[in-house]
């Protein structure tokens, strides 16, 4: 990710981020700076050791993201964070203040996500619009948890600056298990 755009304000992200680069990698072998990337997300989760698995099609994808049998730990770590996140944030800013930031930032991500999954779908094969719509929601959770680390100054290296990179570079990372993390 540019340095650049986690210096913006949280509310001039979108429009500064590219609008063809969503979705454009998913299914392909991973890059070893993805790999590298994958494995900063997992440290910053507290995760040590875990297999990075790479998924192949948008069915697996979309089964996978939302199975019920993800690591709980995981799942909660995030939530954790965003948890966290806010309440620093809210230091710093009034609840309507940081909501208010949070929904100017959110303004726009609906289509600046759905439209390239929607392509990468309809190249694949994919009629299905849910599984379109479920990447794009994907994306946009991860808009919003980088949104919160960047309101907050917790820099590049923070666990949701990296997973939002893995999103710019293309990718759809889908949950974390016991034992391994996929990445569409």
């Amino acid at each position: 990710m540019p340095t650049r755009i986690g210096k913006l304000p949280a509310d001039q992200i979108v429009p500064a981020l590219p609008k063809a680069t969503w979705f454009k990698s998913v299914g392909a072998p991973i890059s070893d700076v993805e790999r590298k990337e994958c494995v900063r997300y997992l440290h910053g989760l507290g995760v040590q050791s875990c297999a990075i698995e790479t998924v192949g099609t948008w069915q697996e994808a979309v089964a996978l993201a939302t199975r019920a049998c993800w690591h709980a730990p995981w799942w909660e770590r995030e939530r954790s964070e965003e948890r966290r996140l806010f309440e620093l944030a809210s230091v710093y800013h009034s609840p309507d203040a940081l909501l208010l930031r949070l929904s100017n930032l959110m303004r726009g991500s609906a289509s600046l996500f759905l439209s390239p999954a929607s392509i990468a779908c309809a190249r694949a094969g994919v009629r299905d619009a849910t599984i379109a719509s479920a990447a794009a929601r994907a994306a946009a959770q991860s808009l919003h948890q980088y949104g919160l680390a960047s309101i907050t100054g917790q820099g590049e290296g923070h666990l949701f600056a990296v997973k939002f990179r893995l999103f710019l570079a293309g990718r759809w990372p889908l949950c974390v298990t016991a034992e391994k993390f996929f990445v569409f």
